[in-house]
């Protein structure tokens, strides 16, 4: 019996235990959060704008607004970095885990590459554009794993 380095071809594939999450349940979910985060801070930013004429709390209930989002926001990264799931997830019964072992990929991967520095590549102007177009269309591979998900290392399952 001869003894040889395994290549990466010799090891048969890891199989998934779950199914992956479908893209219009990923959608969802995205939607979810983002109502979940903007319309609070809309109603206190509208409430400011028309209390104006009657009126000067407006700073107060933005500074208010601004608050209720950062509380949210810490709310969705403490369930994404223990549970693999934001509240919108969660309504669709779907969560992030390792794309290899199907196991909890780690606060870091989660929140850090898949939540923090999605967010800051989206937001360059012009070309976060694109780079959330190009996440976006990624979904439609047969794997359904995003840019985001394939720098992160993770995928998508459903519950």
């Amino acid at each position: 019996m001869q003894n040889r380095e395994y290549q990466s071809g010799d090891l048969p594939p890891i199989e998934q235990t779950s199914e992956l999450a479908n893209p219009w349940a990923r959608l969802a979910a995205v939607i979810i959060d983002i109502l979940i985060t903007s319309v609070p801070a809309l109603t206190l930013i509208l409430i400011a704008y028309l209390s104006r004429s009657i009126e000067d709390p407006s700073r107060d209930l933005i500074v208010a607004a601004l608050a209720v989002s950062l509380v949210i926001f810490i709310i969705q990264m403490v369930l994404l970095g223990t549970r693999g799931q934001t509240i919108g997830k969660m309504v669709v019964r779907i969560r992030v885990v390792d794309a290899q072992s199907g196991e909890h990929p780690g606060w870091a991967r989660l929140v850090l590459l898949r939540a923090i520095l999605n967010g800051v590549l989206t937001s360059i102007p012009f070309l976060g554009l694109i780079y959330w177009l190009v996440d976006s269309l990624f979904i439609f591979r047969d794997d359904r794993r995003t840019v985001h998900d394939l720098y992160s290392g993770t995928r998508v399952d459903k519950l």
